[in-house]
């Protein structure tokens, strides 16, 4: 029996570097595409200022080398089921969250930032998803979706409107660990700033209350920063997976163009920047994506190192190793 031979369908992938007629392809139906999501991840802030977490020098290794003693690894200190078991390393967690929110607060967006403005503003731009919590895109002038603002706020915007959806949260509130109440977190220190690990003000006045009564006082929540950790549920989990399905229908639609009575067919492009998608939500989004239309829907991975193995078979279209914002001006062009 003639042993079986399988076809492994590994995405396309191209190197920015080289000048070739499928690269050019590739850029121009990128460009001329009618609809576009963009996935991001923290390759596209680092230089902007904002340290990545997984590199040589990113977040992970300066937590490690400040801390070996009390974590094993930096990721300890984004992991809920580690960060909030003691004291010390909450105190720590509480720190590096300070630190990063000025960081984040003296930042301004970069290239990628301003050409997924620039889709927003041609009207292409369907939605942009960030793993980011450096709230740059805010800054960029998209609008973002903030559950934690309430109607009324002038940062509050509808997901239906919302151009950027950050999917693990921003650095821009702080929440009470025990009864929600929500602040925004302080740009820069001082007294009157209201930092990470600070006890919750709601708390503490309700417990003010409490023993001016002559009862006995209450205990007060601490602040920590509206994003999401390791090992804990995702506090809006439904509401982005509502978005991300609305957008996924909207993949697989068709839009009449040019004033013609008759649907064309269009192509829509799922663009994923600066990330090596090891974050299982993150896999999950882009492959929701990639699949609603596949058809009429080119997705294509830019990265400045290889992504995307065989669990992208049939699902990525291509990869192109480079510089993101390189791809970036390339399309512009």
């Amino acid at each position: 029996i003639p042993a079986l031979s399988f076809t492994t369908i590994m995405p396309e992938t191209l190197r920015l570097c080289d000048q070739d007629d499928e690269l050019s392809s590739l850029v121009k139906r990128v460009a001329a595409a009618r609809r576009v999501v963009v996935v991001t991840g923290a390759g596209i802030s680092v230089n902007c200022g904002i340290p990545d977490f997984r590199s040589t020098t990113g977040l992970f290794q300066q937590i490690r080398a400040a801390h070996g003693d009390l974590v094993t690894s930096g990721r300890d200190l984004f992991d809920a089921s580690v960060v909030f078991r003691s004291a010390e390393t909450a105190d720590v967690f509480y720190h590096w969250m300070t630190h990063l929110r000025h960081q984040c607060a003296g930042a301004q967006p970069g290239a990628v930032h301003r050409f997924i403005r620039q889709l927003a503003d041609r009207g292409t731009l369907l939605r942009s998803y960030t793993q980011n919590i450096d709230g740059l895109e805010r800054k960029a002038g998209l609008s973002v979706w903030d559950p934690y603002s309430a109607k009324g706020d002038a940062a509050h915007v509808p997901w239906q409107a919302a151009q950027s959806v950050p999917l693990h949260g921003t650095m821009e509130h702080l929440s009470c660990q025990l009864c929600s109440s929500s602040y925004h977190f302080s740009e820069q220190s001082g007294e009157s700033a209201i930092r990470a690990g600070d006890e919750c003000p709601d708390c503490q006045a309700r417990s003010q209350v409490r023993e001016a009564c002559g009862r006995r006082s209450l205990a007060s929540g601490k602040l920590r920063p509206t994003v999401v950790l390791y090992e804990e549920p995702h506090p809006h989990c439904e509401d982005i997976a509502k978005i991300i399905s609305h957008d996924a229908r909207a993949l697989g639609t068709r839009r009449s163009s040019g004033g013609s009575k008759q649907r064309q067919p269009i192509m829509d492009v799922v663009l994923v920047f600066g990330t090596t998608l090891k974050v299982p939500g993150c896999r999950q989004l882009v492959r929701k994506l990639a699949t609603a239309s596949p058809a009429t829907t080119l997705t294509v991975v830019v990265n400045n190192e290889p992504v995307c193995g065989k669990s992208w078979d049939g699902i990525v279209d291509y990869q192109v190793i480079g510089n993101v914002e390189d791809w970036c001006a390339r399309v512009e062009r």
